[in-house]
């Protein structure tokens, strides 16, 4: 028998994987803060509960997928009883596929244990793109028998699943390294072809050599990049806002669609 499904958090990606698991059969249980984001997939069939504890009450397996560790701590542990946790029955898995801190997560998983439920780390790879296509990159840490009874579930979403071990954190440490990776290379990679653009080299000629680059130690640079993308206004343009700091420091436009600091003259 299908399992029954909560889902909470339907935002850029919680939406298209929602309906992934709709698609693929299974029985749908929505909660998310603002009830109108859920329209779509209810009228696809998916159901509605008025609390995190109501679609637990509902399902055999709750995801979520959340913004930040203080969401994560109201959905699972709530106030009042009305978290994830108070309404979960014997043999319930809550699944969170958050991008969120280690420490957080060790700290639900040890309440979830001292209720005898199981709670499963489960951050994902992929951009909303990836999740709407169900090609994301799934990574649990957890039970093995709650993995082992989640996989279907994983397997609709996404097109690989990585276990990283039993204890939920180290999911997220995963996800942190993985993370590091991704935005090292971005700030490598901008620094590369800003020096070839400014030397006069197409950035076609560079990116044909380019085979490996291998990250170095520049989180505490990427970090000042994104933060000075982010006074600037360009928090929309996701990590390739780094790029646009690097080519303003070496005086080239910041290839946005905002005039350069160059050409504000004295508006800044």
């Amino acid at each position: 028998m299908s399992l029954s499904v909560g889902f909470i958090g339907l935002g850029n990606m919680g939406r298209p994987m929602a309906h992934n698991l709709l698609d693929a059969g299974f029985p749908l249980t929505l909660f998310n803060r603002t009830a109108a984001r859920a329209d779509a997939l209810r009228q696809a069939g998916a159901g509605w509960a008025d609390s995190p504890c109501a679609v637990a009450e509902q399902s055999d397996v709750v995801l979520s997928i959340l913004a930040d560790d203080a969401a994560l701590r109201a959905v699972a542990l709530g106030e009042n009883g009305q978290g994830v946790l108070s309404g979960l029955g014997s043999g319930g898995v809550h699944v969170d596929m958050s991008t969120v801190s280690p420490d957080v997560s060790r700290e639900v998983a040890s309440c979830y244990r001292e209720r005898g439920v199981d709670f499963v780390a489960a951050p994902v790879f992929g951009r909303p793109e990836a999740a709407a296509a169900a090609k994301l990159w799934v990574c649990p840490a957890g039970p093995p028998a709650a993995i082992d009874r989640c996989r279907p579930l994983f397997e609709a979403l996404g097109q690989g699943v990585i276990v990283v071990g039993e204890d939920p954190h180290l999911a997220n440490v995963l996800k942190l390294v993985g993370n590091f990776f991704i935005i090292s290379a971005i700030e490598t990679l901008s620094e590369a072809l800003t020096l070839a653009e400014k030397g006069g080299l197409q950035s076609a000629t560079v990116m044909e050599l380019v085979g490996a680059l291998l990250p170095v130690p520049l989180a505490d640079v990427a970090d000042t990049h994104l933060r000075a993308a982010f006074a600037r206004g360009r928090g929309d343009l996701d990590w390739g806002a780094l790029a646009t700091v690097v080519r303003e420091m070496a005086g080239l436009d910041p290839g946005t669609d905002e005039p350069s600091d160059r050409t504000r003259g004295s508006a800044r």
